[in-house]
């Protein structure tokens, strides 16, 4: 979160861009349930408070030792919210509103939990696919394409079957033994692990704030 403040422009550009990858898929569920949003609505408003937040630099504002990095990017988003459905209400008594999509219903707090779990199980999604994004361009980069289609096809996509291949028919589809096949994902879960760490790294603003959500999504504690 540092690079967010970074005197060099393209710095803070890559930064921003992060954030915004990183969040993007967890803003829009949170708009969706919390507001009852349709997908296209969501999306649109999402658009919107990233484009406010990087206008008017609300990131740079965080502070790390007032709590994690996504706990405050989603108070700036009920924030940005609220805003916008009070000008709701202002343009509908002199003209078009801008959302009308949203409802009323900010006050509620019986919610709050629910909003937790799913802000964090999308923050958990979004994070480990841009883990994968980065580990598939290390192996692009390094000749290790074979290994990460291993990953995905045992680690990634074997999770949502109820029977993963074996070693040995992952090796008879790619034409290597199943040893072979083994060193192969040994790499691969290897280099994914650490590209996890270094996503957590930079979307975090302080060592305590790292280590916590390093425990969150892989359930260890780092030296």
């Amino acid at each position: 979160m540092q690079a967010l403040r970074s005197t060099e422009a393209d710095t803070r550009t890559r930064a921003f861009g992060l954030v915004v990858r990183a969040y993007r898929t967890p803003v829009m569920a949170l708009l969706q349930r919390r507001w009852s949003l349709e997908p296209a609505d969501a999306e649109d408003l999402a658009h919107d408070f990233f484009a406010a937040a990087l206008e008017k630099e609300w990131f740079t504002r965080y502070a790390s030792d007032r709590g994690k990095f996504r706990t405050f990017l989603r108070t700036c988003l009920f924030a940005f919210a609220a805003s916008e459905n009070d000008r709701n209400h202002s343009q509908k008594r002199g003209g078009a509103a801008r959302h009308e999509v949203l409802r009323d219903d900010l006050t509620g707090t019986d919610q709050d939990d629910a909003m937790d779990v799913l802000f964090e199980q999308e923050w958990i999604r979004s994070v480990l696919q841009l883990s994968l994004e980065s580990l598939q361009a290390e192996a692009q980069a390094s000749a290790h394409e074979v290994h990460v289609q291993l990953f995905q096809r045992y680690d990634v996509e074997g999770s949502d079957l109820a029977v993963r291949p074996t070693y040995a028919q992952l090796g008879a589809e790619f034409g290597m033994p199943a040893t072979q096949v083994t060193n192969h994902l040994a790499w691969a879960r290897k280099r994914f692990r650490q590209h996890v760490l270094n996503t957590i790294r930079a979307l975090t603003g302080s060592e305590q704030e790292y280590r916590a959500e390093v425990r969150t999504l892989l359930g260890i504690d780092v030296e």
